[in-house]
């Protein structure tokens, strides 16, 4: 069955929508790459919207034209970032688009960025995990592991929607530390484990 999602984001609430994106959509419910697949998590709606406190606690320094100390407080305080690399981006369109630089531009460029490094590096340490998940429980040898990482990223390339989860319950289980909510973290790590198993069942012969 699948649930229609009931949250609502006001259209200038651009941070929440860039936090919620393909991922969070109400009702405590996680989602993958779409609406299809999910998971509850108990809390979850609670602890992303602490979480979204967080990162917009300082965001008025974007907003009056600040944004390399709200990257410096993004650094320090939520996730280890590439600072440098996102102002740069944020230059460049800044000079190509001057006064047609969107707030909207603005806040994907260094709300939006920081939030995918966060994503990316959560994802990729979770993937180490299914790799060795896999070659643990399937009693594979060495030699064997190129292979099983070749299908993991088949599978990614198709949008496989048990990857998608992975992605986004690695997030969620950021979060969840985030906030300090035990029972989020304890959660995503037992479904993280139901979607490696279902992923070695695809791809172990």
């Amino acid at each position: 069955m699948v649930l229609t999602p009931t949250v609502k984001i006001d259209p200038d609430d651009m941070v929440r929508y860039l936090l919620y994106q393909q991922f969070y959509y109400g009702d405590d419910n996680i989602y993958g790459r779409t609406k299809e697949k999910f998971e509850h998590i108990e809390g979850s709606g609670e602890a992303i919207n602490l979480f979204y406190s967080l990162i917009t606690e300082p965001i008025e320094l974007v907003e009056i034209g600040q944004p390399d100390q709200y990257l410096e407080f993004f650094n320090k305080n939520i996730f280890q970032i590439p600072k440098e690399a996102i102002l740069d981006k944020y230059i460049d369109y800044k000079n190509n688009l001057g006064s047609d630089m969107s707030r909207g531009i603005i806040l994907t460029v260094i709300v939006g960025e920081s939030l995918m490094e966060i994503h990316d590096k959560c994802f990729s340490a979770t993937i180490v995990q299914l790799i060795d998940f896999i070659m643990k429980n399937g009693s594979l040898v060495t030699e064997q592991k190129a292979e099983i990482e070749k299908r993991i990223k088949l599978l990614y390339g198709k949008s496989n929607p048990f990857i998608g989860m992975i992605y986004s319950l690695s997030f969620m289980e950021f979060i969840g530390n985030k906030v300090q909510n035990q029972n989020i973290i304890n959660k995503c790590r037992s479904l993280l484990e139901k979607y490696y198993g279902l992923i070695q069942n695809l791809i172990v012969d």
